[in-house]
């Protein structure tokens, strides 16, 4: 039967993550936790009392051995510290938050345990009170709480409710607003003086035409940034649905230049497509579109007038390999990671090119759907973005001169 001092220390348990459950679950979980905490409270006054009011050695490894498998399946990290500041027991998710094997962590004291001075004076200070703590050793964000109880051997309960995942999405919010608002300033304040000068009046019609044209074009720039930070969160939120069927490359490398020919053309860049006859690959056909046109688009953004964009793919193991080059200032090896986070446009000389940084987030997102990667090659002058995907079965083409890329002039 399980003892007075195993129900008592449980019942702490319960109540302090009871209390942590409230702060930061949804209001159901809050609740069941709460009730659960009631009948476990409850149950303390049918369990007969020990004798004894200190238990012994071997009293207090029976009650280690009960409070291990009472708070083993518990979401939060337990710790249930002796007087002696010596671990009782703890659980698996404590474990995985504080980087150490469980077995290394019993029995042992507290520091030895925990290897966290931060949490580890939490735990002696057992003041009942939520301290937010970074763990140094994984660099989760915890809510630690230690409170004092009398459970016989169990002195002090720690509970860390890892909320790691809560304060990334606090952050990416908060980036998110502050990238979003500097993007739009610029395109707000343009439109306003434009329309400001407008409405007091200007009497040179060539002047006044120009500016009515500025003034459609930030406009446009605006509904542009709206219209790819809904198409961003409906992918992010997985919304859409992607219908994967095989697809010839050479086609859709062929369809996206199309495409963007005109603005090829105003900008004074040619475009170039090489790709090996007869290749397949699986993907959504719309989606790849949307992808070779952002990569695209983001290419022709940054070349030099006069210069050219490469459009190649070629056969790679299993996958089929898409490379979209240009000859422009290229991408610094620090920035080739992040050029596909929102609202980033890397070093100054792409970032006055313009751009909302929005494109190479959406064509990431495409391609995790479909199952592919995508990544920057480590290849200059200039930069080459490259995804691949999965191929087709039986698309007929061999391996060998095609499966290199094509050398450019």
């Amino acid at each position: 039967m399980i003892e007075r001092g195993t129900y008592l220390a449980l019942a702490a348990v319960l109540a302090v993550v009871g209390g942590v459950a409230v702060l930061v679950a949804p209001a159901p979980i809050a609740a069941a936790v709460v009730v659960l905490l009631i009948l476990a409270t409850a149950s303390v006054g049918v369990i007969p009392a020990r004798a004894a009011a200190t238990p012994d050695l071997e009293g207090a490894r029976e009650v280690a051995a009960d409070l291990s498998d009472l708070i083993a399946p518990l979401r939060e990290g337990v710790l249930l510290i002796g007087a002696d500041l010596r671990v009782v027991a703890a659980n698996e998710a404590a474990a995985r938050i504080v980087g150490r094997a469980l077995e290394s962590m019993l029995d042992v004291s507290l520091i030895q345990s925990l290897r966290d001075h931060d949490v580890a004076e939490i735990a002696r200070a057992a003041s009942g009170v939520a301290i937010p703590v970074r763990v140094s050793a994984t660099g989760h964000d915890v809510v630690a709480t230690a409170t004092v109880v009398d459970a016989g051997a169990v002195r002090t309960l720690l509970v860390l409710e890892d909320v790691t995942e809560l304060e990334r999405a606090r952050r990416a919010r908060a980036d998110l607003v502050s990238s979003l608002s500097h993007e739009l300033r610029t395109p707000v304040a343009a439109a306003r003086a434009l329309a400001e000068t407008l409405q007091i009046g200007v009497d040179d019609d060539g002047i006044r035409q120009r500016f009515h044209d500025r003034l459609v074009e930030e406009i446009g720039r605006l509904e542009s940034m709206v219209e790819r930070l809904l198409r961003l969160s409906r992918l992010e939120s997985g919304a859409e649905m992607f219908q994967v069927l095989p697809f010839d490359a050479g086609e859709a490398l062929e369809a996206a230049a199309r495409r963007l020919e005109p603005i090829a053309e105003q900008r004074r860049v040619s475009i170039q497509v090489t790709s090996a006859p007869r290749l397949s690959a699986l993907g959504d056909p719309e989606r790849v579109q949307e992808l070779l046109t952002n990569l695209l688009d983001n290419a022709l953004r940054y070349s030099p007038e006069g210069g050219a964009v490469y459009l190649s793919t070629f056969p790679d193991g299993e996958t089929v390999r898409f490379e979209v080059s240009d000859e422009g200032p290229g991408i610094l090896p620090s920035d080739r990671e992040r050029v596909f986070e929102r609202f980033y446009t890397g070093d100054r000389a792409r970032a006055a090119r313009g751009g909302a940084g929005l494109g190479l987030s959406i064509a990431r997102h495409i391609v995790q759907r479909l199952g592919g990667r995508i990544w920057v090659e480590d290849r200059s002058p200039g930069a080459t973005l490259c995804f691949a995907l999965p191929r087709a079965a039986g698309d007929g083409v061999t391996e060998g001169a095609a499966a290199s890329a094509p050398e450019q002039p």
